[in-house]
């Protein structure tokens, strides 16, 4: 018996769809997920005394040992920054300088650490001032070129110190350090720094050093909260890592820790020694 003869029929598929499925699926693939950790610096010396000084001292030998805690404690979690930020000051500078000379002996990227002024720090006497009514000045780029080896010497900054109020001009940016400073404009100075610097390092995993009042601004402007009040943001200790992150497409940041100091060696693993906080914050 033979069976019905049927006509052949020619099929097409349409791989339109498919293709953009697909490009959207490998685009998610080879996106990584985007870190931020605001680290603040260890032991000094001297140690800084409000109203008093050393307002620009150095790590201590054990604030370098500090330094490479931090960065060790960051690789072992299986995401190296892109880029390392750090304010001028001495102790964040040394800071940054140690940890991008770890991160290069892991990766042989040849990284270099950003020198940015609007993470400085919170501009108001207490913090600069001295008895004496001097006021300290960071050093520049190029006298930090001459102490450290790891630092970006054509990097510009994003939001440069302005001058102080009542002398601004018309080309004083909105948002810049300038002396003196009053927590609500310590704050949109701190937002105004770590946007443009979101911006500059696109989709990659950025490092800033900086000091307490300064890193508790850029949390609060990262964790979206209205005010200090209404966030779940601290105290800062001495050598702590906040470590905010976000998936390929999101907006949001999440909060994964607060100033930890598990990574921090003998007495400073509690968080206890150092710890400074803005009145605002609530106290954890």
């Amino acid at each position: 018996m033979l069976l019905p003869k049927y006509e052949e029929q020619q099929v097409y598929f349409d791989f339109t769809n498919y293709e953009i499925v697909e490009s959207a699926a490998t685009t998610m693939i080879n996106e990584k997920e985007q870190h931020v950790w605001l680290i603040r610096y260890g032991k000094t010396a001297p140690g800084l005394i409000e109203n008093v000084g050393n307002y620009d001292s150095d790590l201590h030998s054990d604030g370098v040992a500090h330094a490479e805690a931090i960065a060790q404690h960051i690789a072992a979690g299986g995401n190296v920054p892109d880029h390392v930020f750090a304010d001028p000051f001495m102790r964040c500078t040394h800071t940054a300088d140690t940890m991008v000379s770890h991160f290069n002996r892991l990766t042989n990227r040849g990284m270099k650490v950003k020198v940015e002024e609007g993470l400085t720090e919170w501009q108001v006497p207490s913090l600069l001032v001295d008895p004496e009514g001097m006021r300290t000045d960071p050093r520049t780029l190029d006298e930090l070129v001459d102490i450290f080896d790891n630092l970006d010497e054509s990097y510009e900054c994003v939001n440069p110190q302005g001058p102080d109020r009542g002398k601004e001009t018309e080309e004083t940016s909105s948002g810049s350090p300038r002396f003196p400073e009053t927590e609500d404009q310590l704050h949109e100075r701190c937002k105004t720094s770590i946007d443009k610097i979101l911006e500059v390092i696109d989709k990659d995993s950025v490092a800033i050093v900086s000091h307490a009042p300064c890193l508790q601004h850029l949390a609060l402007a990262l964790d979206g909260s209205q005010s200090p009040g209404a966030s779940a943001l601290g105290a800062w200790s001495l050598g702590g890592i906040t470590h905010f992150s976000r998936l390929p497409g999101e907006a949001k940041w999440t909060l994964r820790s607060y100033s930890s100091t598990s990574h921090m060696p003998g007495e400073f693993r509690d968080g206890e020694l150092g710890k400074w906080s803005l009145p605002s914050f609530v106290q954890l």
